[in-house]
């Protein structure tokens, strides 16, 4: 209620006191209302800008007593003050009943005039902070449910972390990304939620450093553990809460389908669409994965390089699909013939690589040579296929992606010259 829009209510029996008061008043610079019975100051009360009452307390139908009772059993009008004005002697009792009733003063017949004044002005400035506060008050509630209803359905997980590493406060979101209650957050120490980056200790951690020298933290690549220990994939910012607060605010953003998408769009790019296979991008970091492993452990592997026989004719005679048919139907074969760890790809047209890791001598990668050309070539009712094969030792045939591919075509290309439906071996570099 603004000030402006304040009004003090006059209630009294008599006419002449009504008129006198109201002259009186005029100095306040305020509306003043007027009314000759208890019932009617109720009513008015009701408009909600009456913000000083004066009231007598003899009065017909319903006493001033009873008028303030009333007041104060009304929320709306509960702090409303009023001014007693009577010409009943002021005795204890008088008094007890009055200030009972809700009476801040008593004042008798006749008024002193600047004594009323001085009153009546203090009593309305008070409830015009009163007011002021209420409104205050309201406002700071409105803005506070809706902080909380921004905090509790936000998509990002929010948390408050004291400079000693313990958590605060959490909100919902973190709290259901966390799969925990905030009660099993707050108090809890910030690390033990955190998988990566990995820190033991608060105090030289890189949350505690940044803080410190009151600098944001963002990392895009972290992760949290949640309560089951299962690491959840999010995006970080850490920022320093104003002076004072000697505390941060930790914002986490579940990446989980982003990084998926990324998984996604990266197995893409290294998978033959045909035949679900690696393509000639995955199998180059596959071999060169292999090549790192052996110049680690010493182990030999072997590069199969795989050409079919016959499959130019299938395209020519039977048309494109046809062909694809046989490619597919080829991918299924070579993948039963090999371990789960063997790494086969379709590197272009009919030809297909396989890298075999761990093998303890040329038997063994001529072993699985031998079984990829029988299993290729053992359907001819459909598919009049066979495959001839180089095979090139790493390291013997090379150390590089170059030298072994090259090495493994040559063979490919000589086990054709020799009738086809066989494996050759590369010679050693």
């Amino acid at each position: 209620m603004q000030d402006e829009a304040l009004e003090i209510l006059v209630v009294d029996d008599q006419e002449e006191n009504l008129e006198e008061m109201q002259e009186l008043l005029e100095e306040l610079d305020r509306t003043v209302r007027c009314v000759d019975s208890g019932a009617k100051a109720l009513t008015c009360m009701a408009s909600g800008k009456i913000g000083l009452v004066l009231m007598d307390v003899q009065m017909p139908g319903m006493s001033g007593f009873e008028v303030a009772r009333r007041m104060r059993e009304d929320p709306s009008t509960r702090f409303t003050p009023i001014i007693f004005i009577s010409g009943m002697r002021q005795t204890d009792e008088v008094l007890d009943q009055g200030y009972s009733a809700g009476a801040v003063d008593f004042m008798t017949k006749p008024v002193q005039p600047t004594m009323l004044i001085h009153k009546a002005r203090v009593l309305l400035e008070h409830d015009r902070y009163r007011r002021g506060l209420l409104q205050t008050g309201r406002q700071l509630e409105r803005e506070r449910a809706f902080n909380a209803s921004i905090l509790d359905n936000t998509a990002e997980g929010i948390m408050v972390v004291g400079s000693d590493g313990l958590i605060q406060f959490a909100n919902p979101a973190i709290t259901h990304m966390l799969g925990c209650q905030d009660d099993e957050l707050r108090g809890t120490p910030l690390l033990d939620w955190i998988e990566t980056p990995h820190d033991e200790d608060w105090q030289t951690s890189v949350w505690l450093d940044h803080f410190q020298r009151g600098e944001r933290l963002r990392l895009h690549d972290a992760n949290l553990r949640n309560r089951e220990g299962q690491s959840i994939p999010v995006a970080l910012s850490c920022s320093p809460l104003s002076q004072g607060q000697d505390a941060m605010t930790l914002l986490a953003l579940d990446m989980s389908a982003v990084r998926e998408l990324h998984h996604q769009l990266e197995v893409m790019t290294i998978t033959d669409a045909l035949t679900g296979l690696l393509n000639r991008r995955g199998f180059v970091q596959a071999l060169q994965a292999a090549i790192s492993r052996n110049q680690r452990t010493g182990k030999m592997s072997a590069l199969l390089y795989l050409d079919l026989d016959g499959f130019k004719q299938i395209n020519d005679q039977f048309g494109h699909d046809r062909g694809d048919d046989a490619l597919r139907w080829v991918s299924q074969q070579l993948q039963g013939c090999l371990r789960p760890y063997d790494r086969l790809a379709r590197i272009g047209g009919d030809e297909f690589t396989v890298i075999i890791e761990g093998v303890n001598g040329p038997e063994d990668a001529a072993a699985v040579a031998e079984k990829l050309i029988t299993q290729v070539s053992a359907e001819q009712t459909r598919f009049r296929l066979g495959a001839s094969i180089g095979i090139a030792c790493l390291p013997e045939s090379g150390s590089t992606i170059e030298d072994l591919m090259r090495a493994a075509d040559s063979a490919m290309y000589d086990a054709k010259r020799r009738g086809k439906g066989q494996f050759r071996f590369a010679p050693d570099a």
